[in-house]
Formats: C-alpha cells, sequence, structure tokens
C-alpha cells in the first residue's frame, strides 16, 4: 500500500500511519483550538478531504497537504484532482520541520489565479500532468504566513 499523497516523503521519520495520525491530529487540534469544526468528507470531489465549519456557519473543502521543510521544497497538486479554483476550496498545509508538525496554512486555492514565485501554475501539453505548486523556502516563509491558521479565522 502506497502513502497517503499528503504524506509523500515524510515516511523518514516514522511508519506512514503514524505520521498521518499525527499529522491529522495536529491540524484538527489547532482548528479546534480555533473553533472550527472539522469533519471528514463523506463524498464528492477526490481532492476534498475534509469540510471545515466556522462560528459563523461558513463551510470550506479542505485539500489537506504536508511538507516537511528540511527535505522538500514544495508540494504539486494535480489540476485535474483539485478541479475549479474557489473561495471556498482551501489547502491546509502543515509545515513540518524536523518531523515535528509546527504551522497549519489554510490557503485559498485562488491564490492560484496570480501566480507568482510561492504559488505557481505548472501546464503542460498532456493535460493530466499539469499541476498547482505551492514553493515553501525560507523566503517564502512571510508570504506565507498570511495564510497561518490564526490569520486566517476571521475570513472563513
Amino acid at each position: 500500500m502506497s502513502e497517503p499523497r499528503y504524506f509523500r516523503g515524510l515516511a523518514a521519520f516514522l511508519p506512514a500511519h503514524q505520521l498521518a495520525k499525527n499529522v491529522i491530529d495536529f491540524m484538527k487540534s489547532e482548528l479546534k483550538k480555533a473553533q472550527i469544526e472539522v469533519s471528514e468528507k463523506e463524498s464528492g470531489r477526490e481532492a476534498v478531504d475534509f469540510i471545515i465549519k466556522a462560528n459563523n456557519g461558513n463551510s470550506n473543502q479542505l485539500f489537506f497537504q504536508s511538507i516537511d521543510f528540511g527535505i522538500e521544497r514544495g508540494i504539486k497538486i494535480p489540476k485535474q484532482d483539485f478541479g475549479e479554483l474557489k473561495d471556498n476550496l482551501l489547502i491546509g498545509l502543515v509545515l513540518l520541520i524536523d518531523g515535528e508538525a509546527k504551522v497549519l496554512y489554510l490557503i485559498p486555492s485562488t491564490v492560484f489565479l496570480n501566480p507568482n514565485s510561492i504559488f505557481k501554475s505548472n501546464d503542460v501539453m498532456l493535460e493530466h500532468l499539469s499541476n498547482w505548486e505551492i514553493s515553501v523556502f525560507s523566503n517564502a516563509i512571510p508570504e506565507l504566513s498570511k495564510y497561518a491558521l490564526e490569520n486566517m479565522t476571521d475570513k472563513l
């Protein structure tokens, strides 16, 4: 059995199932502290892993990924799996440092409408290989911090 898509490259620290549990528990714990309900999707879009609901009643779809800053410098999301970019579709990105979950980012999928050095659109001739990419590097952290959970709770 292969690693879940949101934990590729991280198995060096823990068995994939333990890492998956730790990172998902971190995400759920951070959302709970922010008084945001989280539930696993029941059906529908393949790319949506969770549904989150803010205190104001707004619901958002959450595509979940993690990245270990010591090993990886970006994540790629296949465009065909992700579907249409929209305001209520978020990328929940957990940043790990030395294998430990440190930050949860809630990034609106619409950031890809204006690509830059962090949020990229990679289009290739074979459509199924096209992807959205989030680059994570030291100079990107200030831009990414705008999407840290504590900076996004009022925008949900």
